[in-house]
Formats: structure tokens, sequence, C-alpha cells
């Protein structure tokens, strides 16, 4: 047992007031979670990263603190109990901390690929947490953050659990994120991208909640239980990304996936609908919906066999493209263009020793001429809106160079754009060409199968802004800095306490900067296989100490790399195939776990900084 003086030194063993710690459940942004034991009991206890003072400049005390009365205030099935709160290690100073019952389970995302959950068994998941938010909205709150990773389902019997009340807001209550909902930036409704394009925030403007803006999210929620896509590509820069929130359709869920049943395509389309008025009017009328095709549609074979996508082991599995799932369309995603020795050094060897294979994408024939016409018809609209196909281009073009280039988008594009991926649209569309690149690298991002990320074309094709950004971060001749990873399990032992269990999706880290003695929030995608983790970050708050609503972050990119040789690969191995002598792993900490998870040694990488007028490698 350790005497730890701080949340990120606590290891199993150590004692949180009367709580006897078991193991560490996950470290975000705001807080760090952990099994605790107390009276032969298991408990789930959360506590803030930083304690109350001048210094939380992101309020995490506060979150925190809001979190547990709003948990204390609704006494609910489907919500976690609050069994105790208080300080620590100071009664009066310390960390803010809560206790809860433990719910064994996991996230909703990971249970879904865990179990293979079928349409029908997930779908009813859904119909329960909706009628958690009904009851919610019907007392005036609005939850502002409802996603994937907010949605416990506990093992056994599939019950669900909304976690996470530290936006959410409360009628008559201080709002703790005066201008913004902290929203995900690539869930965030039109309202809200509307809202921070407009700037009104940087003049204190703030930003009322609303059940319908908790809708939107659920509707992106379900985008993307039923595609494995997002309605919108994280990777587009963020300007961008808010024009395209803003103004431009997702794909139908139908268009992607053709396992989608009509009644729900139709449904998730009314949710993420532009105009808050023409979503459905209540969340209690949403779960209406779902349990009438529940009723009328969940015995057929659609809804009750497993709704699963199509794995690394899957693909390499299928002798041929024809005995695909969506051999019908379905194309190859190739490998990116040659680069010239003029036009840029070639970049390191980044298929590591993984052995990972390139996948297939999963768009079929239909969808060209779904994108043709929306877009076609957008842009007459947008030419009434005195938004016309000029700005699309200026906005969205960048997206088919490559700009969007990560862990989650196929090779980058050539500069001629989405040519280099999409045959030539037909002449008379010419004119959409930059919408249609715009709405087309959705589906682009959102192959079923996991690819190795791009990370020399991610560096090469680095906007001068993210570039800028490095430079005034300080980094000069040597682009190189570490990252100590945040996001992840840690599974050591005392005697290896470094060790992190992670997964592919969203990353976040702290960045040290030269000279600095500060170090710095970065967020990025991460992509891991079993023998090699690889992570982008294009994201940091030079701002902010903090991910802070209303403090937009700053552009970078930055790739995680084996050491600082230039010679080196992209990525780092994992346990798997570099275990360090001496190295203790406990695997009863272990909860990630699949073709997508991995044990990485250590919580800190080097990373690799793109600097202007610079190439990977030097």
């Amino acid at each position: 047992m350790t005497n730890p003086f701080h949340p990120d030194l606590i290891q199993p063993g150590d004692m949180v007031r009367h709580y006897r710690v078991v193991s560490r459940l996950g470290s975000g942004g705001f807080a760090n979670v952990f099994l605790v034991e107390h009276g032969g009991r298991p408990y789930t206890l959360k506590i803030a990263a930083r304690p109350p003072g001048d210094e939380d400049e992101a309020r995490e005390d506060e979150r925190a603190f809001r979190e547990a009365i709003s948990l204390g205030h609704f006494r609910h099935p489907n919500l976690l109990t609050v069994r105790e709160l208080g300080r620590w290690p100071d009664l009066e100073g310390g960390h803010f901390f809560f206790v809860t019952d433990h719910v064994p389970g996991s996230t909703f995302n990971t249970w879904r690929w865990r179990t293979q959950a079928s349409l029908r068994r997930f779908i009813r998941v859904l119909a329960e947490l909706v009628l958690v938010m009904a009851e919610l909205h019907e007392r005036g709150v609005c939850h502002r953050d409802i996603k994937p990773d907010n949605v416990l389902v506990r093992e056994g019997d599939d019950k669900p659990f909304l976690i996470d009340f530290g936006a959410v807001f409360l009628p008559g209550a201080y709002t703790l994120t005066r201008e913004l909902p902290p929203v995900t930036f690539h869930n965030m409704p039109p309202e809200v991208a509307a809202f921070l394009r407009g700037g009104e925030w940087e003049e204190g403007a703030h930003f009322p909640a609303s059940p319908a803006a908790d809708l939107y999210a659920l509707g992106a929620l379900l985008y993307e239980a039923l595609t494995d896509c997002h309605p919108f590509n994280p990777r587009l820069p963020l300007d961008k990304l808010l024009l395209a929130i803003e103004f431009v359709p997702p794909v139908e869920p139908g268009q992607l996936e053709p396992r989608v049943p009509p009644g729900l395509s139709r449904l998730v389309m009314r949710l993420l609908d532009k105009d808050p008025a023409q979503r459905p009017p209540s969340a209690r009328a949403v779960h209406e919906e779902l349990m009438r095709l529940l009723e009328s549609e969940g015995d057929t074979e659609a809804w009750t066999q497993p709704y699963a996508f199509a794995t690394q082991e899957d693909a390499a599995a299928l002798p041929g493209a024809s005995q695909s799932k969506a051999a019908a369309g379905t194309r190859e995603v190739s490998e990116s263009p040659p680069v010239s020795e003029s036009a840029a050094p070639a970049a390191p060897d980044s298929a590591g020793t993984g052995g990972e294979e390139r996948g297939t994408g999963r768009p079929s024939g239909g969808w060209w001429r779904g994108l043709a016409v929306f877009a076609f018809v957008l842009l007459l609209l947008g030419i009434a809106w005195g938004f016309g196909r000029t700005v699309f281009a200026s906005a969205l073009e960048a997206v088919c160079s490559g700009a969007a280039s990560t862990a989650l988008v196929p090779p980058a594009p050539s500069e001629k754009g989405c040519e280099a991926l999409l045959f030539t649209p037909p002449k008379s569309f010419r004119d959409t060409h930059a919408l249609l690149c715009a709405a087309s690298v959705q589906l682009l991002a959102c192959s079923g199968v996991p690819v190795r990320p791009d990370a020399g074309g991610f560096l090469e094709q680095c906007p001068p802004e993210a570039r800028q950004t490095a430079a005034r971060a300080g980094f000069g001749q040597m682009p190189f800095t570490d990252v100590e990873l945040v996001t992840g399990v840690h599974v050591g032992t005392v005697a290896s306490p470094g060790m992190l269990n992670v997964k592919s999706g969203p990353v976040e880290g702290w960045m040290f900067l030269p000279g600095d003695e500060r170090s710095y929030r970065v967020t990025g995608e991460a992509k891991v296989f079993q023998k090699r983790f690889y992570a982008q970050f294009d994201r940091i708050y030079l701002d902010a100490l903090y991910p802070t609503p209303g403090i937009v972050p700053s552009p970078i990119c930055a790739v995680v790399v084996s050491d600082r040789e230039p010679t080196k690969k992209f990525g780092v191995l994992t346990y798997e195939v570099d275990k360090p002598i001496g190295a203790e792993l406990d695997p009863a900490k272990v909860v990630y776990r699949g073709a997508d998870a991995a044990i990485l040694n250590a919580q800190l990488v080097d990373v690799y900084v793109q600097l202007p007028g610079r190439h990977f490698p030097k």
C-alpha cells in the first residue's frame, strides 16, 4: 500500500477514506474512477482530477459535485445510487469524491461489440434508456452529454444505466457550463454548431439547454450503433466540421448499412433533423416509436440475428469479395498513391510488426445516386440561403485533399481530391464536387474492418494552422516530445504501475512542451491492434490546461512513434510482442479485450509534432 496525495497516484490496495481501492476503472479529463471495497461490498468511487481553487480552470471539482448532487436528487432504477460523498486527502480542500453502488458491466459500444447483440436486443436497451430521458425531461432536466460512453449496460440482465451527470442542466440551478454545452464536437446539434460559429459565446451569451439537443445526441448514438459510423466525420477540421453539421444532411443509415430497417432509419433521420422543431416532440414519443417497431418487427430474422460488423479477422477469413456480406458494390480501399521524392521524403514504414491488413470499404453502389441528388438539392437551397457553392467549396474541399486523414480514414487521397478514391462524378454534377466530397468522405471513413492508419499522410497534409500551433508551442529543431496517456485502464501491479489497457477510439493525454513545466491536454484518435498501438493527436488545449466548455482547442498534428529516431516506425509495440523483463500484468484488471485492444508497457509515449515547412522524416 502506498500513501498517495493525488488521484493519479492511487494504486490498488490504497485507502480513500475507509474504502480500499481494488482497481482503477478509468481515467478521463475530469475525474478518475475506481472499483473500491468496504465491508465486503463493491462500490464505484469517482474522484475529481483537481481540488477546488483558482487553478481548477475546467471546474472539475464543481462538475463532480454537481454530478453527485444530481444523482442524489433523482431516485431512479436506471440511475446510480449515491452512497457517500466527501473530500480526500484533506477534508476541506481535498479532491471531491462520491461513491455509488458498483454496477458490473460495460459501456454501450463495448457491450454491443462484445456480445454481438441483435438489433432487437440493443434497441430494447436503448428504448429503456429513452424512457429514463423522458422522465428527466418531464422534470425539466437535460443530461446534455448523451453518448455511448455514458450508457452503462449491466452484465446478466442488459439493464442500462445513464451515467455522468457532470454537465446536467437542472431547472433553477446555476449553470456549470455557461456558454456552451459540453458536447462531443462531431455529435453536437446543428443549433450548437451555429451558436459556436456565430461567436456569440465569446461575448458571454448563453446557449439554453433543451430536450431537443438530447434527442439529437440520441440520434447520433443510434446512428453509430446501426452503421458503425458517426453522422459526421470526427476527423474534419473544426471549422469544416461545424459547417457540415449545420448545413450538410448526414447520409441515411439505410444507405450505409442495408440491414437497417427503414422505420429505424427514418426515426434516426428525424432525430438528426437540422431544425429542433422537426425532431420528435419528446423522448417519450421516441420510446413509443421504438416499442412499436419492436412489437411489429422484433421477431423477424433481421431483428434477431447478431448485428455485428466485420472485423479484421473476418475479412482475412473470406476467400473473395463475392462472399462479403456487402459484396454488391463493395470496393477495395487501395494503397496510398506513391509520392515522388521531390514532393515529400518517404515516410517510415508504418506497417510495424503487427501484420495488420487493410480492410475493405462498405458503401454500396446505390449510395452515389443518393448523394448526388441530395447534394444538388442542397446546392439549390444554399443559393436560396445566400450560401452558394463557392462558400461550400472553400469550407469543405480540404477534406477531399486528405486534410482529415487519420486512423479512421482510409489512405489519403492525392491532390486530385475525391477522384482519387471515387469514380468521376457525372458532368452535370461537376459544380457540386466539393459538397459531394464533404459528404462522401464520411462514407469513406466508415470501413467496418480496422485499417492501418496513414500516419505519414496525416503529417504531410497537416494544415498550416496546425503547424503554426506547434511553432507557437515552442517546438523548434527537435519536433519530438512525450505524451502521457490518460485514456485507458491501469492493469499493472505496484512493481509495474504504468501498464495500460487501451482500445481503438478517442484518446486523450498530457503533452509536454519545450521549456514549459506544465503539460497540456491533447485529444485525438487511437487505432489499436494486438501487436501495435497507433495514435494521432489533432487538438491541443493551449489556452486552458483542461478541456473547458467554451474554450476551442487549437489544431495540431502529432503521431506516436516507436522512439525519437526518424528512421523508426509509427506506433509502438504492445505487451504481447515486447514484454519487458520483470513486467507484471494483473489479468484481473484487463477490461478491453479483442482485436481492437491491447496492453501498453508504459503510459508515456513518444510523439512527433509536425512543424511549418517540415516533413517526416527530417
